[in-house]
C-alpha cells in the first residue's frame, strides 16, 4: 500500500533476520506459545534483569492482568487506583475492565507529562487506594524509585506501564518497568521493539507471576505445549483467567528485535539530540527530553516538540502535512474524552484537576522518530519549523 507520508511517524527496522525467524517459526508448525515463546520470555528476563516475564497479547492484556493481580491480592477490597491523565487510554481502559475506580491525576508541569508524584501523596490518605500506576511517558523515567518508595510505605502495589520504555533506565541504572512490582511492556508496530502485536507483564515476584500465567489462559494448570510433551490431555482450572496468549511467529521476531534493542536505541537517542540541536536557539518550541540524563537514560520511544501555545503548535502541523511529513498528537488526557467524561459523572472513575496535563496536550506535538529517520529528514523538519515560527514572529 501506497502511503501518503514522504516521510513517515515510525518505521519498522526489519531486515533478513526477521523474515528468516518468522519462516522457521511458520515452518515449525507451532503457532501459539511454544518454544519460541519461552525463548523470548527467558532472553527478556534477563535484559530487564527480572525473575519472570510473561509474554502476552498486548501492553493492555499485561496492564489488565496487573490490575487484576491487584483486585486479588487485597484482602480489604480497595479499589482505587492512581495513574496520570496523561497516557493512552488504554491504562485507564485495562484498570476499569479489571474492576478497579482510576483516580486521574494532573501531569509535573505544562512542560512535562510525567505523573505529577506530589498529587499522589496526597491521596495516600485514601482508605480505598490499592495501587499507583506510573506511565513512563516517551521512554523517560516517570519517578519509578520514589513512587515504589511511597506504595510501599502504605501496602499499595506500583504497576509501571512502560510500554514506551523498552530499553530504558532509571537513574540508578535499573531497567524500567522492574523498579515496581509489576511492569508492562508493549511491542506493538510502532514501539522500540516491534512484532505487530504483543506485550509482557515483568516481575520479581512469584506469586504475581503464577497468577499472571493463570490469567494468560483461561486459569488452566497448564499449557498446550506441556500436555503436548507429556502425552496428556488433563487439565484443571485454577483461577477465573481470559485468554491473553501470544503467538510463536510474534515471539519469533522478538528474539531478534531484543538483540538489535540497544544500537536502534541508541541512534533514536542521537536522532532526538539533533532535533535539539537544530531547534535550541528558537524561542517558542521546546524538545521533550531531549539532553542530559533524561537522554542517555531515555528509550527515546518519542520526539515531542512543545510549543508556545496551541495556534502555533497547529500552524506547525499543517506546514509538515503540507510537505507529506506525518505527526501524531501524545495524547489527549483521558478525562477529555466522552466515555470518560460520563464515567467521572457517575463516580465509576474520579478526577483531580489536571490544568498542566489539558495545557501540554494542547501545545505538543510528536514529530517522526525512528532508527532509519535520515539525519537529513531532521533537518528539514526543523527547517520547516523555523520557518513557520519566524513568520509567527514577523506578524506580531
Amino acid at each position: 500500500m501506497t502511503s501518503p507520508w514522504r516521510i513517515p511517524l515510525s518505521d519498522l527496522e526489519y531486515s533478513e533476520e526477521e523474515e528468516l525467524a518468522v519462516l522457521a517459526a511458520v515452518r515449525s508448525k507451532w503457532l501459539t506459545m511454544g518454544p519460541r515463546t519461552s525463548e523470548f520470555e527467558a532472553r527478556l528476563a534477563d535484559y530487564l534483569g527480572v525473575r519472570h516475564v510473561v509474554a502476552v497479547a498486548n501492553c493492555t492484556a499485561a496492564l489488565e492482568m496487573a490490575f487484576t493481580v491487584v483486585c486479588q491480592s487485597d484482602q480489604q477490597q480497595r479499589r482505587l487506583v492512581a495513574m496520570p491523565t496523561m497516557t493512552f487510554v488504554a491504562t485507564a481502559n485495562a484498570a476499569v475492565r479489571a474492576g478497579l475506580i482510576p483516580v486521574l491525576l494532573d501531569s509535573r508541569s505544562s512542560d512535562d507529562p510525567r505523573l505529577n508524584i506530589a498529587a499522589v501523596e496526597k491521596l495516600l490518605s485514601y482508605e480505598s487506594l490499592a495501587a499507583i500506576c506510573t506511565v513512563h511517558y516517551g521512554g523517560v523515567d516517570a519517578g519509578a524509585a520514589e513512587l515504589r518508595k511511597l506504595a510501599e510505605r502504605s501496602q499499595l502495589i506500583l504497576v509501571e506501564d512502560a510500554a514506551h520504555a523498552i530499553g530504558g533506565k532509571a537513574p540508578d541504572g535499573r531497567s524500567l518497568g522492574t523498579i515496581g512490582h509489576i511492569g508492562c511492556f508493549s511491542f506493538f508496530s510502532n514501539k522500540n521493539l516491534a512484532t505487530g502485536e504483543g506485550g509482557a507483564l515483568a516481575t520479581n515476584d512469584d506469586e504475581i507471576a503464577r497468577a499472571a500465567r493463570l490469567l494468560r489462559s483461561h486459569g488452566l494448570s497448564s499449557s498446550t505445549v506441556e500436555r503436548h510433551h507429556a502425552r496428556t490431555t488433563a487439565y484443571d482450572v485454577l483461577s477465573i483467567g481470559h485468554n491473553y496468549r501470544w503467538n510463536e511467529i510474534s515471539a519469533a521476531l522478538g528474539i531478534v528485535q531484543l538483540a538489535k534493542l540497544d544500537c536502534l536505541n541508541e541512534k533514536r537517542r542521537e536522532l532526538l539530540a539533533r532535533y535539539a540541536r537544530n531547534l535550541v536557539d528558537l524561542p517558542g518550541v521546546k524538545v521533550l527530553f531531549s539532553a542530559g540524563e533524561y537522554l542517555r537514560q531515555s528509550a527515546a520511544h518519542l520526539c515531542v516538540a512543545v510549543f508556545e501555545n496551541s495556534m502555533i503548535r497547529d500552524a506547525v502541523r499543517e506546514e509538515l502535512h503540507r510537505h507529506a511529513i506525518q505527526t501524531s498528537h501524545h495524547y489527549r488526557p483521558v478525562h477529555l474524552f466522552s466515555a470518560y467524561r460520563t464515567a467521572i459523572r457517575e463516580r465509576k472513575v474520579l478526577l483531580e484537576p489536571s490544568p498542566h496535563a489539558e495545557e501540554f496536550a494542547d501545545r505538543a506535538l510528536t514529530l517522526p522518530l525512528y532508527p532509519s529517520l535520515l539525519p537529513s529528514a531532521v533537518d528539514e523538519i526543523c527547517h520547516l519549523i523555523r520557518s513557520v515560527l519566524s513568520k509567527k514572529s514577523d506578524h506580531q
